[in-house]
């Protein structure tokens, strides 16, 4: 038998063996940060297309954290969050991305410097003894690389969540690394929509054109540039214009006439390798009136049917659809709009822009038809339901209308053209049967629909890996549609099994009382 000397030696041994072991465990977990993803799109995880982008960037990038020491409780987990993913970006970049942090203090030079970055001071409203206090600092990033006039600087002004931040902080990132920023054009002359495109300025160079069809240089023009100034002499000379060619053309809602000539140089832009976006409806309702049906007045599709897309003269409704809200005397009054068509996940195609996108609201939108073509393939991007139809010729727009659904071919609501010669060097062609959805009216209601748009330039202006990341924040979670037999097919299970674990639960007391009864 062990004497109770060596018990005590031997659970002494084996205690101090166990510290020793939660020791080096700590040590080794102290050492780098381990998080457990729970969420669907793995939001806090970072995406390949980061280290992508880390693992090849053209230079050296300096990254500038402003904390200042007294933060608010909230957002001192956030900092905890942020320094864990500078120090994983770190790693990832080998050698390319160094950062530093600084504690700045709230000092009118240090501020009107911070100023002079993007990096503004803020007000923190702090609960202390319990008294509310207003404290000032900083919570700020500076992402800079290269110097003197070849320096480029992008900035974060207030990091209040990690949310957004690999997106916010990857594509500034890519912004200053990059030699030579790609260029997305918006095509002006023809009334077309203008478009809030803040958040792609950072990784393109964002310009408003024009085209010159006529003379001797042809093509698209940056709109401003040209008109008249003044030399040295005070003579009023002619200004030349400066000409570009655009890596994406995005053409928006029109409801004027293209030339033909005009047509003729977006064509030959495509087919020399430039990207085209055509957002445009044939039906419009009149919004100043009541909601009466007109057509538009832009002769795209003679552009649009060289590529195997139509883009039809009617307007598109779904059993998938939003809501519409609208005042009915006193009473403001919301109820689901078929017309407001809602396209959902399972009648996406596979490409990057639609990568995590859940649903995509189209208000008005006409139906797109698909052809054979010499030289490029078309196929269908985005559809409606089964129980999607169209009106034409005669429309009634107004909410109170009733729909009638039936399981009938799906219609097409956006759709790509390729070269079937992959070769060719031409260009990629994406039409929208609809512009208005990009607008901020109902980008509000469904935010999805701005991010899908700003996917869609990413992913065809050599950005696809920004795509990916912007996409992993989801707004929407549109409930799938079920038929009616599986319905009932939930019901019958429902109530069966409802039924069946009552009983089981009337046995297992049965049994009990019994036991108990025959032990008394």
């Amino acid at each position: 038998m062990s004497t109770p000397k060596k018990l005590i030696t031997s659970s002494l041994s084996s205690t101090l063996i166990f510290l020793a072991f939660l020791i080096a465990i700590n040590f080794l977990v102290s050492q780098k940060a381990y998080y457990l993803d729970l969420t669907d799109e793995k939001i806090y995880t970072t995406s390949e297309a980061t280290k992508d982008i880390l693992k090849n960037l053209d230079k050296e990038v300096n990254i500038n954290l402003y904390i200042s020491k007294d933060l608010p409780v909230d957002l001192l987990n956030v900092k905890t969050q942020v320094v864990d993913f500078m120090n994983q970006y770190e790693d990832i970049a080998g050698g390319k991305l160094k950062v530093t942090y600084f504690e700045p203090e709230n000092e009118k030079e240090k501020i009107t410097e911070l100023a002079k970055k993007g990096i503004p001071q803020i007000q923190f409203n702090v609960m202390e003894k319990d008294s509310f206090e207003v404290k000032q600092g900083f919570f700020g990033m500076e992402i800079v690389s290269g110097e003197g006039e070849n320096e480029k600087r992008e900035s974060i002004p207030l990091i209040s969540s990690i949310d957004t931040l690999e997106y916010d902080f990857i594509s500034a990132v890519y912004s200053v690394s990059k030699e030579q920023k790609e260029t997305v054009a918006f095509l002006q002359g023809h009334n077309e929509k203008r478009l809030q495109v803040s958040s792609l300025e950072k990784s393109y160079e964002i310009v408003n054109v024009e085209i010159e069809s006529e003379g001797e240089k042809k093509g698209f023009f940056i709109q401003g540039s040209g008109g008249k100034t003044e030399n040295e002499d005070g003579e009023e000379v002619e200004k030349e214009k400066e000409f570009i060619t655009p890596t994406t053309l995005v053409i928006a809602g029109p409801t004027a006439m293209l030339t033909e000539a005009e047509i003729a140089i977006i064509d030959e832009c495509i087919r020399n390798g430039g990207n085209a976006v055509v957002l445009s409806e044939a039906v419009n309702p009149n919004l100043q009136g009541n909601l009466e049906a007109q057509p538009v007045e832009n002769n795209l599709n003679e552009l649009t049917k060289k590529y195997g897309i139509e883009i039809n003269s009617d307007l598109v409704y779904d059993k998938s659809n939003s809501n519409i809200t609208y005042q009915q005397g006193f009473f403001s009054v919301s109820k689901p709009y078929p017309f407001w068509v809602k396209a959902i996940k399972e009648n996406f195609s596979d490409h990057p822009s639609l990568s995590n996108i859940q649903s995509i609201m189209f208000p008005w939108i006409s139906s797109l038809t698909i052809s054979e073509n010499e030289n490029y393939i078309a196929s269908p991007f985005i559809s409606t339901t089964k129980e999607g139809d169209f009106v034409s010729g005669s429309f009634n727009l107004l909410p109170d209308n009733l729909f009638y659904f039936a399981d009938k071919a799906q219609r097409t609501l956006a759709a790509i053209s390729k070269p079937k010669d992959e070769n060719s060097g031409s260009g990629l062609l994406f039409v929208i049967g609809d512009s208005d959805f990009i607008s901020s009216n109902f980008t509000r209601q469904a935010p999805d629909n701005e991010t899908f748009f700003l996917n869609l330039v990413d992913s065809i202006s050599n950005s696809a890996n920004l795509a990916s990341i912007r996409s992993k924040n989801i707004v929407d979670r549109p409930i799938k549609d079920i038929d009616e037999s599986e319905k009932n097919y939930w019901k019958f299970i429902a109530i069966f099994a409802t039924a069946v674990l009552i009983d089981i639960y009337g046995v297992v007391r049965i049994m009990k009382r019994k036991k108990k009864s025959r032990k008394n």
